[in-house]
């Protein structure tokens, strides 16, 4: 039983090519880096409106009235994003900080609003009874297009003012005061960051945090939405088609059809990856994730929800030092038979342990050494060159996947339909094989070809709506923000605003699905 854990730092070829690799080698046990951070922002925001991703764009924030930030510190977290924050305010908007601490982003506040640690729930709910019950929902929006909105009025009913100041430590007339600036100042914008995601209620605080906004009829419009502020580089790409225990690329589930897709795709029989598996309740089981692999190891066999207990475990571009139960993770180390450590860079993964053998570093080349795309938060892709190749014994995470599936006897079931050179699958070649699958979500009609005019052609954008103004890429949306449908041949412009009732889906727009 081997754990094969990927990386946010993947391009969206590498983290696809290495799910793809896992579903090979005849396991759902991989992970990254998503699952700690924001992995309840995608179930919480997909069970809300149809998508985990955020619904508008950074630079859409200079379209809201005011913007209600939760557990978030952008100005040391995220400065580029804070940037588009301030330019919002010079055009007038106001900024709320709800956050226990007062950090640099709260010092541009015009709200500061200190919240008891965990307890964002009572106080969405707070703001949103005074909403409701002053009657400044939007009822016509959520006559036509919210369901069920009745039970939320009910949730909420207990919630005044006095009781959210009794579990959250806000001042009553602080709680009023929110929910008439959020009500006044419409479109607003409601992001969040870490602070509210990373709890073991994080799904419920960010399903309130989408119904404030659809109460507000805040979802589908220019300079509202619900901003998802996320972290590294491809955070976003890789959940959306990477190494996910508990899904196959682009939220495809694990179920028989969903292999039966992807089998289809990659151009193998569905019967020979079944093979792969011990067995047909574990190919359609969700695997181990990264926040509990060391379960996998230390706890009798069984309760893991698998077979045989962990023996090896692949840190491939992940250093799991933050995480929480150290000595935990420490004990699992020094029992594995095999740890191996895929970085560009030696990190603290490998000397976690005490173990003096079984332990073993490979160079990966850096993302300045291997060409590929990138998605940010805003679902909009861009497509990185290679500057240089990986130096001295360092190998891009392209070859390292082929070398291993070669080693193991499926390299040419793993690149049926991509080019290789010199060991090395070819990054462009992988993307259209994306594209061929990815339907559920729309990652169909970003081609490298278009990416890359995109990324040629950048000072042809408008830095606001970010749509193209003139040609070669007039009409369509920078990075083709996915849902990008059909095929590159039909050039569907990109989603820039997800639930966009106000144009056709073929200019951009969407329902709740």
């Amino acid at each position: 039983s081997v754990f094969w854990c990927g990386s946010s730092k993947f391009s969206n070829e590498a983290a696809y090519l290495h799910r793809k690799f896992m579903a090979m080698w005849g396991s759902n046990n991989g992970d990254h880096q998503a699952r700690i951070c924001h992995s309840t922002t995608v179930a919480g925001v997909a069970s809300t409106f149809g998508y985990g991703a955020m619904t508008n764009s950074f630079n859409d924030i200079h379209n809201s009235k005011v913007m209600f930030l939760l557990g978030g510190n952008p100005a040391e977290a995220h400065p580029v994003s804070m940037l588009h924050l301030l330019h919002a305010k010079e055009s007038g908007a106001k900024l709320i900080v709800v956050d226990p601490r007062f950090t640099r982003t709260a010092a541009h506040a015009d709200e500061y609003v200190r919240i008891r640690s965990g307890t964002d729930v009572a106080f969405l709910w707070g703001v949103l009874h005074e909403i409701l019950a002053n009657g400044w929902e939007d009822k016509d929006y959520i006559a036509k297009r919210v369901w069920r909105f009745d039970d939320v009025r009910k949730e909420v009913e207990p919630w005044t003012a006095e009781e959210t100041e009794r579990v959250t430590g806000v001042p009553a007339d602080q709680v009023r005061k929110v929910a008439k600036m959020v009500s006044d100042l419409r479109p607003g914008t409601l992001i969040w960051c870490m602070g509210l995601t990373q709890s073991s209620i994080g799904i419920n605080k960010v399903r309130a945090a989408c119904i404030v906004q659809l109460a507000l009829g805040n979802i589908g419009k220019s300079g509202g939405g619900a901003n998802i502020f996320r972290g590294h580089d491809n955070v976003q790409g890789a959940t959306d088609i990477g190494s996910n225990s508990d899904t196959l690329p682009a939220y495809y589930g694990l179920s028989a059809a969903a292999w039966q897709h992807w089998a289809g795709v990659w151009g193998v029989d569905y019967k020979w990856l079944l093979s792969r598996f011990a067995s047909k309740e574990l190919m359609e089981r969700e695997g181990i994730t990264i926040s509990r692999w060391h379960d996998g190891v230390l706890e009798p066999q069984g309760i893991a929800a698998q077979p045989n207990p962990l023996r090896a475990m692949i840190y491939w571009g992940h250093s799991p030092n933050s995480q929480s139960r150290g000595p935990d993770l420490k004990k699992a180390m020094e029992k594995l038979e095999l740890l191996v450590v895929i970085d560009p860079v030696p990190t603290a993964t490998a000397v976690i342990g005490e173990r003096k053998d079984n332990t073993y570093m490979l160079p990966a080349g850096s993302t300045m050494e291997c060409a590929g795309s990138v998605t940010n938060s805003q679902r909009a892709l861009q497509w990185r060159d290679k500057v240089i190749n990986p130096i001295f014994e360092a190998k891009s995470d392209y070859e390292i996947a082929y070398l291993f599936a070669k080693k193991f006897g499926f390299a040419d079931e793993l690149t049926k339909n991509i080019k290789v050179e010199n060991n090395e699958p070819v990054a462009e070649d992988i993307l259209r094989e994306i594209n061929r699958g990815s339907w559920s979500i729309g990652y169909t009609g970003q081609s490298p070809e278009r990416l890359k005019l995109h990324m040629q052609h950048q000072d042809k954008f408008h830095t606001t709506s970010c749509i193209g103004l003139s040609d070669p890429v007039k009409g369509e949306y920078y990075g083709l923000p996915w849902p990008c449908w059909g095929t590159p041949e039909m050039k569907h412009p990109g989603t820039p605003l997800l639930y966009d009732e106000s144009k056709p889906v073929a200019q951009g727009g969407l329902s709740f699905r």
